[in-house]
């Protein structure tokens, strides 16, 4: 396993907590994930030779991980940042909306480390078809 790698990968989820708490990009959020998501199937097709999914998936593990204990650990600034999700404070549930974050977080990492996975395979197709 390339753990270097996969950890400085996984800042991504650092970088991206703090955007979404801060409301910097609200309107594209989704289009800088998608790029991260390239750049790290390219990175991870270049670095590791086997278990290109694995590393994939730990890697969206862990940036999702971050990416969780950020916006949760600053929830506060997370809503008023982002006036949108207001009602995420008053769900019925009886759950926090900071520990659901923090539960949801690898869950949706695992998912976007399945998309990374599947581009990183793209990409190792396409550079195969080149040679």
């Amino acid at each position: 396993m390339k753990w270097k790698t996969i950890l400085l990968l996984s800042l991504f989820g650092i970088l991206m907590g703090l955007n979404s708490v801060f409301g910097i990009v609200k309107n594209i959020e989704w289009l800088l994930w998608l790029i991260i998501a390239i750049v790290s199937a390219y990175i991870l097709n270049k670095q590791t030779k086997k278990l290109l999914v694995t590393h994939a998936v730990i890697t969206g593990l862990f940036m999702g991980i971050l990416n969780a204990i950020i916006q949760s650990s600053l929830f506060d600034m997370y809503l008023a940042n982002n006036p949108e999700i207001e009602g995420f404070k008053q769900w019925p549930i009886t759950i926090e909306p900071q520990d659901f974050l923090l539960m949801a977080g690898p869950f949706m990492g695992i998912v976007y480390g399945l998309v990374i996975g599947l581009f990183a395979l793209l990409i190792k197709k396409i550079s195969k078809k080149r040679k």
